[in-house]
């Protein structure tokens, strides 16, 4: 990692932390505002979220900066990327603790006493003791802290229901604390915000120290088996996974014309990674359906697509591996064509997705349109790849023209030819595909 990209990594997390710290002794100090009617501390609060809203502006364009400038790969981009996020919701968290401290000169200048056998001091202490610790599981880079605290949302969740509850019922009965109630309904609601926007950030740990996705997961009892995917499903996020490796190449590629060895040691070994999780996705797949199993779709044209959607993933590991072979200068102009050719061969591979989608809607629900929708998208698929291979053609020409030896002439014909693989690839499980939706 270069020394400019390690310090504006910690200028992101110093500033994170005290946007994090702050957060904190806001939402803390405006339930303490709120329980004991201090206006003064309520103030203090509202003040305060000035500076949040300067660190969330500091720590965007320090984020930006960094992703535009430096090219953090792998758990670096995982961090930058996330820290996005997570300022988002540090910011929201900000507003929560506002909206709870302007709570307190209303009730104050209400004439009601709230006499209603409702305290909301436990769900408080619970949505603050979220927020709590998820910033000490970011700080730990603790992901299991952070499964558990998401399991703690629901908690709340019901905390919230049944205070609200209650104090309906006791407005129905006394119509001259409706005012009150109103608050006090207003203040359980941010709580419950509090930790939802705690439960996000969790999320946000889990995929910085694990690389994982689980926004949309659920939290399921142990006792309970995981429901098995739907196939199609496995397919389009083993194509997910293999567009996120081929994604990757134009800047290894950027790396190799630089001459910037470290860089491009650590994109390869963030597609090396990738693509390995990929290759076991593909096992996964080919072990999902046990001999003799009914399918909508001919098995053996499955596992063909599939074949072909890993060989673009393939493609891409060979393009690497053939980068390491030999180092050879490319003029600037031919090196742009080349990174040309690479990023529409991605973009073709990128069509596999919605090829996907749309396969699966009229395979399993015989949408026809879907149908249609699927056919053009092979139609594109095609059109691109034989405009690419008309591209490198027009690449090959230049290379021969160079006034080069015969090593580097070879070695970037080559290089074309595996960058010529992806859309190639990519043409041969569309063209499955649509033999599948043909029969379907």
């Amino acid at each position: 990692m270069s020394t400019l990209l390690e310090r504006d990594l910690q200028e992101i997390r110093n500033h994170l932390l005290e946007m994090c710290r702050l957060v904190v002794e806001m939402v803390r100090s405006a339930v303490t505002a709120f329980e004991k009617r201090d206006p003064q501390l309520a103030e203090r609060v509202i003040e305060q979220d000035v500076r949040i809203d300067t660190l969330d502006l500091e720590i965007d364009r320090i984020c930006l900066e960094t992703i535009a400038l430096k090219h953090p790969v792998a758990s670096d981009l995982r961090f930058v990327v996330s820290t996005l996020d997570m300022i988002r919701d540090l910011e929201r968290l900000g507003d929560q603790a506002v909206n709870i401290a302007e709570r307190v000169p209303r009730l104050l200048a209400l004439p009601q006493v709230f006499t209603c056998p409702v305290d909301l001091s436990e769900m408080a202490r619970k949505a603050l003791r979220m927020l709590e610790e998820v910033i000490n599981a970011f700080v730990a880079r603790d992901a299991q802290k952070a499964r558990e605290i998401k399991t703690w949302d629901d908690e709340v969740d019901r905390y919230k229901k049944l205070v609200i509850e209650k104090i309906v019922a006791c407005m129905e009965k006394n119509p001259e604390v409706v005012r009150v109630g109103v608050e006090y309904i207003i203040v359980a609601q941010n709580l419950e915000r509090v930790a939802d926007l705690a439960t996000n950030i969790a999320e946000e740990i889990i995929y910085i120290v694990e690389g994982k996705l689980v926004k949309h997961e659920k939290v399921l009892p142990e006792e309970r088996p995981a429901e098995k995917p739907d196939l199609f499903e496995l397919l389009e996020r083993h194509a997910r996974l293999v567009i996120e490796c081929t994604e990757r190449l134009p800047l290894a590629l950027e790396a190799y014309f630089q001459k910037d060895f470290d860089r491009l040691k650590e994109i390869s070994e963030d597609i090396i990674a990738i693509e390995r999780e990929a290759d076991r996705l593909k096992q996964n797949i080919r072990g999902h359906l046990p001999y003799g199993i009914i399918t909508p779709v001919d098995k053996f044209e499955l596992f063909l697509f599939l074949k072909e959607q890993d060989a673009v993933a393939d493609a891409a590991e060979d393009i690497l591996k053939w980068l390491t072979f030999k180092q050879v200068a490319v003029p600037e102009e031919v090196a742009q064509q080349i990174l040309r050719l690479l990023e529409e061969n991605v973009k073709t591979a990128e069509y596999l997705v919605p090829l996907i989608e749309k396969s699966k809607s009229y395979i399993e629900r015989g949408d026809n349109l879907s149908r249609q929708d699927a056919k053009e998208i092979v139609r594109d698929i095609r059109r691109r790849e034989h405009e690419n291979d008309l591209l490198a053609t027009e690449i090959k020409r230049e290379v021969f023209k160079l006034d080069s030896d015969f090593l580097q002439v070879y070695f970037l014909l080559e290089l074309l030819n595996y960058i010529g693989e992806i859309s190639g690839r990519a043409e041969n499980a569309a063209d499955l595909m649509r033999a599948m939706i043909a029969k379907a």
